[in-house]
């Protein structure tokens, strides 16, 4: 059988060797950038991707801390990840569209200087593997998520979900637990 090349997948070839031309401090396997894909590395950042990762279409990242993601993660298209501190993604994870992972947040408070000057409050974010997390869902600063778990559509992660789990709303809560895998085997 022979494998055709597409268009598509060399120009996500050129973008990936560019990509990695341009940030040494970039450590991982082969992964895919979609077009109009923004990814900021700072100099001081510590990327680690797995293998077959899918940045899709306008991904954007702004990287400044630590970064690992596993392999088979799947970003679909306007995710926007941003890690001051630390993102760590678990294998084989799902992202739908318009998903957003932050570990920062501005200072808020009550003084007459703009918000902007304040700084940053950033903490770890770590999703295990196999987690699936829905469109438009926004995961903040401090958040741990278990393997399988699924984050729902718009939902907004402001605390630790269990492995297993189903999240779901604003803030996003456990509205069920998934049953664990039967080792009985199937007749």
């Amino acid at each position: 059988m022979r494998a055709s090349v597409s268009l598509r997948n060399l120009a996500g070839l050129w973008r990936y060797l560019l990509l990695r031309l341009r940030h040494p401090n970039l450590r991982g396997g082969l992964f895919f950038i979609g077009s109009g894909a923004d990814l900021r590395i700072d100099r001081s950042a510590r990327i680690s991707i797995g293998r077959d990762v899918r940045f899709m279409r306008d991904f954007s990242g702004h990287f400044v801390g630590r970064v690992c993601i596993g392999n088979g993660v799947f970003f679909n298209r306007w995710c926007n990840v941003v890690a001051h501190e630390r993102v760590q993604i678990g294998d084989h994870c799902l992202f739908g569209e318009m998903v957003s992972i932050h570990d920062d947040n501005h200072v808020p408070g009550g003084g007459p200087e703009p918000i902007a000057s304040r700084g940053l409050h950033t903490a770890p974010v770590v999703i295990g593997a196999n987690v699936w997390v829905g469109a438009k869902a926004t995961i903040l600063p401090g958040v741990v998520i278990g393997d399988n778990a699924v984050i729902g559509a718009n939902a907004v992660v402001t605390q630790d979900i269990p492995a297993r789990a189903v999240a779901a709303g604003v803030p996003a809560r456990v509205i069920r637990t998934l049953d664990a895998p039967s080792s009985q085997p199937q007749d």
